[in-house]
């Protein structure tokens, strides 16, 4: 950490990990029969991952990352967060991390 951004930050994780690149796919593999579940139980429910928003409150921001928005009230009503609400992002930035390999 002390480096800051004087040297990549690839060069710093060659240095602590040997490697070059990040790879998020043990994580992926771990928790592939939670991911599985979930989208089975999802289809099984009727539940549907996403939020609530109002009206174009960051509609071309929702649109450009193709997200799946539901409902018509304010997007900050929600009164519950499940697993199924917070896998989908998790798996977002493990792909993102995959990607960044």
């Amino acid at each position: 950490m002390e480096r800051g951004s004087s040297i990549p930050w690839q060069d710093t994780l060659r240095e602590a990990i040997g490697e070059d690149r990040l790879d998020a796919s043990a994580l992926r593999e771990y928790f592939r029969p939670l991911e599985d579940w979930l989208r089975t139980e999802n289809l099984r429910t009727g539940d549907v991952v996403g939020w609530s928003y109002d009206g174009d409150y960051c509609k071309r921001s929702i649109e450009t990352a193709g997200l799946q928005v539901y409902g018509s009230g304010f997007y900050g009503k929600a009164t519950t967060t499940s697993a199924t609400t917070i896998l989908p992002a998790i798996t977002m930035i493990l792909s993102t991390i995959s990607i960044l390999r």
